[in-house]
Order: C-alpha cells, then sequence, then structure tokens
C-alpha cells in the first residue's frame, strides 16, 4: 500500500466533522451561491429561528432582513463567491438571545467535481469578551485619571504601568519608570524590615497596606499611604502586582506640627505641661533623685490687664520676653515650661553654695524687672509656688501638681513673696474630700443644672445646637466653678452617676421642648473619659433615649482628646457603638496635647471643635491661624464637620468665615444660658447676637 493510499485511509469520516460543528457554540452555517441556506448547526438555528430545520433552504435575506442583506451581508457574501475570505465584527438583536456582539466569518467552499461555489459561516458571539473589554477600559480610564497614584509591575516588581498621578508626585515620567522596579522611588529611610514584610505579604498572595517615605526626581522627600495587591489570572495565579498610593505628605506635616504642639508652647517655645513633665522626668531618670532639686510654678499677676491696655499682641510679646528669662533661670537644658496662659514652670537643680531663700529672691528679682513695649516700661509683678524633692521619690507630674498647689496657696496669701508645698496643703487636699461628699449630697438633692451655650452658623446667626454645660449650684457657696467640682467627680468615681444625670437631663429638656411644639436643636453633652471605664456607657446611652423618647441624632457627646491618652480597644469599640446608634460624636479641646491622626483615623468623630486657645490668638499668631488651616484640612479628610470655640468679637468671626469655617460658639454670640432662657431662644428664633432691643 503507497504512503498516499495509507494517509487516504485515515482520513477522518466527513460526519466527525459535522458532529463537531453541530456541538460548537459558535454558530456554524453553509451557504450556497444563490444565498440559501443548505445547512445549519444548532447554535445557529437557536440565533434565528426556532425550529430545527426552517432554515435550511431559506433565503439568507429573510433571516436577517433585506436592509441589512442589501448592506451589509450581500457585499461580503459576493467577495467570498470570488474567493475573498471575510471577517468583520457587528452588533445584531436577536428575539431569541437579545442583543449580541458577534464576529462574523466568511469561508470560500468549493466542490472541484461538481463545480459549486458554497460559503461556509461562522460565527463567535463574542459578547461577553466585548462586555470585559469595556469594563476594562473604564478601570484603565478610572487609573488614568485618579488622583491616586496606581503602579502595576510583574511578579519582580518591573513596572509595566503608571498613571499620570504617579508621574506628577513622583517627577518622574513614564517612559523613565516604565521598566525599572520602585527602588527607584526609593528614599532610603523606610526601614528595610518593612519592605521585607512587604513582599512577604504580596508574595503569600495577600494584600500589603502600609506607609513609604519616597524620593522625587528632584531629591525631595515625601510620603504615601500604600496598597499593594496581587492581580490573579482566570486560573487564580498571581500575575501582576497592583499598587495605589495616596499622598500622606501634607497630613504628616500636620501631625508633626501638633506632636510639636503636645509638647512645645506655640507662643513662647517653652515647653507644655507634657513636655516639661517628660523633660523633667528624663532629666531625673539621668541624673538621679536630688532632694535639694525644685520644681518651681510662676503666674504673671494682671495680664489681663495688659491685654486690655496693650491688645493680645502686648501680652504675647511680654509673654515671650518673660519666657525668656525664664530659660535663663532655669537649670537644665531648657527646663522651663508654659502649662497655662500666664502660668510657667521651671526646674532647679541643687545648688550647695547657694542657699533655697536667696535662689527664690534671684528668681523674682530677675522675673519681675519691667518689660520694654516700644519704649514703654511694663512693671510685673508675680506668683511663685515650689516644692522641693526631698527624700520621697515622684513622678515628675507629681511634683508638678504639688508645685502647682503651692501657687494655688500663694494666689490666696499673697502678703508672701513665695508659697512652699507643705503638709498643711495636703491638709487642705483633703478637704477636697469634704467637697466630695457635698458633691454627692448635689447629685441627690438636684443642686447640679445644666446651661445651654448656643452653637451657631457664622454666616447667618442662625441656631444650628447647644452645647450642654454642667453648673453646681451650691446652697451655701453659689455656682461653683466645674473646674473645681469635675475633677473631684472624677477621682471619686461620681462623674458616672453626674454623667449619665446630664445626659438625662439634657433629653428631658429636649422632650419638655417638643413636647410644647418647639423646633429644637441638637443638643452636645460633654462626657468624661471615666464614663467609659465601665464599658456599659453605651447601654446607658441607648437606655435613655429610649425612657425619654428622643432620638439619637438629637443628641451629641463631646469627649475632649484626652481620651486619646488611655487609648484603648474597649474605649474604641463603644464609641463605635455609639456612633452605630446615629448618636454624634465631637472631639473637644482639640489640639491641647494627645492627638494623632492615627488616633482620628480610627476613631469614628463626626465633628472636630477647634480649642479657643487658637481662635483667641487667631489675628496676631500665625501658627495659631495654620493650625486652624491644618485642622480644616484635617477634618475635610475625615469627613468632619468643624467648629471653633472661643468666638468673641466680629473680626474673629469674619476671619474664621473667610477660612471657610462654618460654625461656631462664644460670647460674642451668648453666654451659657439656664434652661429657662434657653427655651425663650428656640421660642423666638432669634439670629445670635441679641440686639438689646431683643433681649428687651
Amino acid at each position: 500500500m503507497t504512503q498516499e493510499a495509507a494517509s487516504d485511509n485515515h482520513m477522518p469520516d466527513p460526519s466527525s466533522f459535522q458532529t463537531l460543528l453541530e456541538a460548537s457554540d459558535n454558530l456554524c452555517a453553509i451557504v450556497d451561491a444563490d444565498y440559501r441556506y443548505r445547512w445549519v448547526n444548532a447554535a445557529y438555528q437557536r440565533l434565528h429561528a426556532p425550529s430545527p430545520d426552517s432554515l435550511v433552504g431559506v433565503s439568507v435575506r429573510r433571516v436577517v432582513g433585506d436592509e441589512h442583506f442589501a448592506s451589509v451581508t450581500r457585499p461580503r457574501l459576493n467577495r467570498c463567491l470570488d474567493g475573498q475570505p471575510q471577517c468583520y465584527e457587528i452588533e445584531r438583536q436577536s428575539a431569541v438571545m437579545g442583543e449580541r456582539d458577534l464576529e462574523v466569518r466568511y469561508i470560500p467552499l468549493m466542490h472541484s467535481e461538481l463545480g459549486q461555489r458554497e460559503i461556509g459561516i461562522v460565527i463567535a458571539d463574542i459578547t461577553h469578551r466585548r462586555e470585559c473589554e469595556r469594563e476594562l477600559q473604564k478601570m484603565m480610564s478610572i487609573a488614568h485619571l485618579s488622583p491616586s497614584s496606581i503602579a502595576i509591575t510583574d511578579l519582580q516588581g518591573r513596572i509595566e504601568y503608571v498613571n499620570p498621578a504617579l508621574e506628577k508626585i513622583s517627577g518622574y515620567s513614564r517612559d523613565e519608570l516604565i521598566g525599572n522596579t520602585s527602588a527607584v522611588l526609593k528614599s532610603g529611610n523606610t526601614p528595610d524590615d518593612v519592605y521585607r514584610n512587604l513582599w512577604e505579604t504580596i508574595e503569600g498572595g495577600q494584600t500589603w497596606i502600609g506607609e513609604l517615605e519616597n524620593r522625587r526626581r528632584d531629591g525631595s522627600l515625601y510620603h504615601e499611604y500604600t496598597l499593594i495587591a496581587p492581580l490573579r489570572d482566570d486560573d487564580g495565579k498571581v500575575v501582576n502586582y497592583a499598587a495605589i498610593k495616596q499622598d500622606t505628605t501634607a497630613l504628616r506635616t500636620t501631625e508633626s506640627d501638633l506632636e510639636r504642639l503636645a509638647f512645645e508652647d506655640s507662643l513662647t517655645g517653652l515647653y507644655t505641661r507634657n513636655g516639661f513633665s517628660q523633660a523633667l522626668q528624663e532629666w531625673v531618670d539621668r541624673e538621679g533623685w536630688h532632694s535639694e532639686a525644685m520644681v518651681v510654678m510662676v503666674d504673671v499677676i494682671g495680664l489681663r490687664d495688659i491685654n486690655d491696655a496693650y491688645g493680645y499682641e502686648g501680652g504675647d510679646r511680654l509673654l515671650i520676653e518673660f519666657s525668656k528669662r525664664l530659660l535663663q533661670t532655669a537649670s537644665g537644658p531648657g527646663l522651663a515650661g508654659r502649662i497655662g496662659g500666664d502660668e510657667c514652670t521651671l526646674f532647679l537643680a541643687p545648688d550647695p553654695d547657694e542657699p533655697i531663700q536667696t535662689r527664690l529672691e534671684a528668681i523674682v528679682d530677675q522675673l519681675s524687672r519691667p518689660f520694654d513695649l516700644d519704649g514703654v516700661a511694663i512693671g510685673i509683678a508675680i506668683r511663685v509656688g515650689y516644692t522641693r524633692l526631698n527624700h520621697g521619690t515622684r513622678p515628675a507630674d507629681t511634683l508638678l501638681r504639688e508645685a502647682e498647689r503651692a501657687l494655688f496657696q500663694h494666689r490666696a496669701d499673697s502678703n508672701l513673696p513665695w508659697v512652699a508645698y507643705t503638709d498643711r496643703l495636703e491638709q487642705e487636699a483633703r478637704a477636697r474630700v469634704d467637697l466630695t461628699r457635698e458633691l454627692r449630697t448635689a447629685l441627690q438633692d438636684n443642686q447640679l443644672e445644666l446651661h445651654f451655650q448656643p452653637k451657631v452658623d457664622l454666616s447667618t446667626g442662625h441656631l444650628v445646637s447647644a452645647e450642654a454645660l454642667l453648673r453646681w449650684n451650691h446652697p451655701e457657696r453659689g455656682l461653683i466653678s466645674p473646674g473645681v467640682f469635675i475633677p473631684i467627680a472624677e477621682q471619686s468615681q461620681l462623674i458616672g452617676p453626674i454623667g449619665e444625670w446630664a445626659v438625662r437631663c439634657a433629653c428631658e429638656h429636649l422632650r419638655s421642648w417638643q413636647n410644647e411644639g418647639l423646633d429644637v436643636v441638637r443638643v452636645a453633652v460633654n462626657v468624661s473619659l471615666v464614663q467609659f471605664r465601665s464599658g456599659s456607657f453605651p447601654h446607658t446611652v441607648h437606655r435613655i433615649l429610649e425612657e425619654t423618647g428622643i432620638a439619637p441624632e438629637q443628641l451629641s457627646l463631646e469627649i475632649t482628646e484626652s481620651v486619646f491618652a488611655q487609648e484603648s480597644a474597649y474605649l474604641l469599640r463603644q464609641m463605635r457603638e455609639l456612633r452605630a446608634m446615629n448618636v454624634r460624636l465631637s472631639l473637644d479641646d482639640f489640639g491641647t496635647g494627645y492627638s494623632s491622626l492615627l488616633y482620628l483615623q480610627q476613631y469614628p468623630f463626626d465633628e472636630i471643635k477647634i480649642d479657643q486657645g487658637f481662635v483667641t490668638h487667631l489675628m496676631n499668631d500665625d501658627f495659631s491661624r495654620n493650625i486652624v488651616e491644618a485642622v480644616k484640612m484635617l477634618a475635610s479628610a475625615l469627613d468632619a464637620e468643624i467648629i471653633a470655640e472661643g468666638i468673641e468679637s466680629t473680626t474673629v468671626r469674619d476671619t474664621l468665615l473667610d477660612m471657610g469655617i462654618r460654625l461656631g460658639q462664644g460670647f460674642y454670640y451668648s453666654f451659657p444660658l439656664e434652661a429657662e432662657d434657653f427655651r425663650w431662644l428656640l421660642e423666638r428664633g432669634s439670629q445670635l447676637p441679641l440686639t438689646a432691643d431683643q433681649i428687651e
């Protein structure tokens, strides 16, 4: 048998080809030279006709329609009959399958023994492929337009794609980046273990999230919050890595400013309370405990009068000069601090050659010398309280508190040149225990009350909400400042029931005003960190809301940023529970010592309140103004509202409006009002501040 004959014996049966074509998902047909179907497979049949053999012998014109046949089908069929294969894509509407994207191929067929010309038709349904391509195009368009930097690399980290945002932030062009690894962007400052963890994570098929410091083409540094995720093919195999990056340089700068603010006074450059306490503790840990050393607390008498006479700018200039003298007086590397508006502290290391009294006299003399303000000699007086380290070791914070107690006593007995911390002051501290007992009675006898300070829309003066402020109306002492009894309440664990009373009282007032048909506003209640320690504070709030019938949206809880000093998982859990109840959460006294972008990112605050210290100095302190701008940017990034405290003039209000701050509160608009007076304000619906006629 010849090889050719053997080959013929192994030719497949033509029926085998037909079986394959019948089973194919592609639409297959054969058309003769008169444009009539000679054979179609089942898939073709499903697209065009309901019965299995209804198309055989039928004209193509009839199936596809006259217009389509004339304009699209016949010209291509004719070219195919002339021996030219045809291939094109088209969108067609099928009564059976709806709108489909099709790839159509015409293949010339010739029966040589008969001389007949026929056309083989193969139509592939590419609808799904086209949908995928369109989705991919959308994704690529989004990536191209995204303000976030996006890069795609191969498994070795070589860059295959970058979007314009990455080109812009890095300073490198697309051509300079493609083919390089991401190492071209490394600053050298990100620890190696971060990169090791990154690669271990993504090579393990997981997504890595973290922050990297990179270097631009011009050498400048920038920070990026980065997500790197594996990309998989249809079989689940990782084929690429995608990196999405958000520039956090501005936020890092803001955080650095806030961290500096926690330890360095923005006006004088001295330590803040936290900074001084930390620096003093470091000195003691390094140099040892010296019983003859002293912590001295000083305040400037009559600073408010100086501010009134020479403006806040004059008062600030005096404080700056005063701080310079403190630094010259203090022992150690700048162990001096400003812990309040006019309160400063310094540390004096032991000096065996100079008695304590002599040193204190020198301090008072040096700090009290007149200051020159624009050629005017301004004389000042100071108060001084101090504590010696003595023999019992104590933390730096305790030493500060002792010196504060001594200073407080000097305020009460100003005939003395200074006051030392003594056991007698401890006895007075015990007297506060008596005040604690009276406070417990006050809660039982309804001596506590809430006053309400309006929060307004700065542009219109319309009342938008209110802050409920706790007051103690003592039957013998009259109104006692919250600054006196709140710390006692926190130390004695009375803050729990007092805080619960405040929330309930605010809700009961809201219910009463609603029952009178008044258009009430949201009320904010201050909350202590201590109230969270039981772990059941959200349950308490929920119970009060249900019992009073107040919607959660009408209640706001203001929490000072000291909450971050004891940041914990249980605290975060409770705050998230409150937020899930639709109770609004506000961060109070922002910027006074504990803020961190990490905390702010984790905690669900709806509102950030700018501490009044920044608002007060807004007009004459660029740092305060920059902090307000930074907080505004931060609030925007966190999708939180921002409200300014301590507005006391139209100038400050107008400046805040120019800076884009919309909400605020302060004495310019209203002092805290008793409940009945605030009810009157709700009833009148007047704009604030009130005019004399409105008050009458």
